[in-house]
């Protein structure tokens, strides 16, 4: 029984420690989510989909999703070709 407390107080401290890497924004969402006592699994997509906007509002090394998606596609070409190698 011991074994199993202290396996249950890793998870919790790695659940926490991971919580605290969040935005601020996206801790705001996750203590929403839990103060609303809502299950994951009967919260529609759609309203998780509209409590999620601007969840990375917060990160700086984001400009615009524009400018991020294109940074991130401009590695594919390089990619592609070491794969082929």
């Amino acid at each position: 029984m011991g074994h199993a407390r202290v396996i249950e107080k890793d998870i919790f401290a790695d659940v926490i420690e991971k919580i605290e890497m969040l935005t601020v924004s996206q801790q705001k969402f996750l203590q929403e989510m839990l103060a609303g006592r809502e299950k994951v699994s009967t919260v529609s997509k759609k309203k998780l989909l509209k409590k999620s906007f601007g969840i990375w509002v917060d990160r700086k090394d984001i400009k615009g999703s524009i400018e991020y998606v294109d940074e991130i596609r401009e590695g594919w070409g390089s990619r592609l070709e070491r794969i082929k190698g």
